[in-house]
């Protein structure tokens, strides 16, 4: 049964003025360093804020650079103890899968099988209560660099977004490669929504679609300063700087 949550954000709020749907897979597309994570962590703070849980699946930034961002988006995570898991993506590490705190992970979640166990472990710390939880994907495109997994981890991605309608995905996607698998995905999500970036600095978002809710398809821009979306873009390329060779060997 779809329900939906009450949006706080003004600027959200006017072109999702009915809120936003869940349980459903939403896809935030756009060109490299056009702040869609930034965009994406500003749903789920919205998401915790209504009793949700978040799995925080993150490609090339870190647990504390994550927890700095959503101060400055007005959410501290401490406040969200126990409700909040992290996974940062380490394609070196043995096992595939290691455990760093409590509720905080480095895995190399290239590998589909392990994408699997790591929903397998939250879905647990969580209770079972799977409508209540939001997994948030940041930069999945840099998964597709894998010459081994490319095409598996695509599949696992697109039955996610597809078939699994028991949690609710917020992945965010670089749409300047890998453009065919990009517009896959983006065809199958229920909501769909486009970012890019103006000079100077400004971030707008579109709404493509959306399922279940009224929305307004008008642009909106995104009311954050020059120095939030300058450090977001610089965090994200010195990840990919480092990962992306490492993901082509395996």
């Amino acid at each position: 049964m779809m329900e939906k949550i009450e949006i706080k954000y003004e600027w959200l709020k006017r072109v999702l003025p009915e809120g936003f749907p869940y349980p459903s897979s939403t896809l935030i597309s756009g060109p490299g360093g056009s702040g869609k994570p930034l965009i994406g962590y500003m749903f789920s703070s919205e998401w915790l804020r209504n009793g949700g849980y978040a799995v925080f699946m993150l490609t090339s930034t870190t647990k504390g650079y994550l927890e700095n961002t959503m101060k400055i988006l007005g959410t501290n995570l401490d406040h969200f103890r126990g409700k909040v898991f992290f996974v940062e993506l380490d394609p070196t590490i043995e096992d595939d899968i290691a455990e760093v705190e409590e509720s905080y992970l480095k895995a190399n979640f290239v590998k589909p099988e392990v994408f699997d166990r790591i929903l397998n472990i939250t879905e647990k710390v969580f209770g079972g209560n799977t409508s209540k939880m939001m997994i948030v994907g940041s930069a999945l495109n840099l998964l597709f660099f894998s010459n081994k997994y490319k095409v598996q981890i695509y599949k696992k991605l697109k039955e996610l977004i597809e078939k699994d309608k028991s949690k609710t995905f917020m992945f965010t996607l670089n749409n300047d490669v890998f453009k065919d698998l990009i517009e896959g995905l983006e065809r199958l999500s229920d909501n769909l929504m486009f970012s890019r970036m103006e000079e100077p600095m400004k971030l707008y978002l579109r709404i493509e679609r959306m399922i279940g809710v009224k929305f307004k398809s008008e642009e909106v821009e995104v009311p954050l300063t020059k120095q939030i979306l300058e450090s977001i873009k610089r965090e994200a390329e010195r990840g990919k700087r480092y990962l992306i060779p490492t993901i082509k060997k395996i």
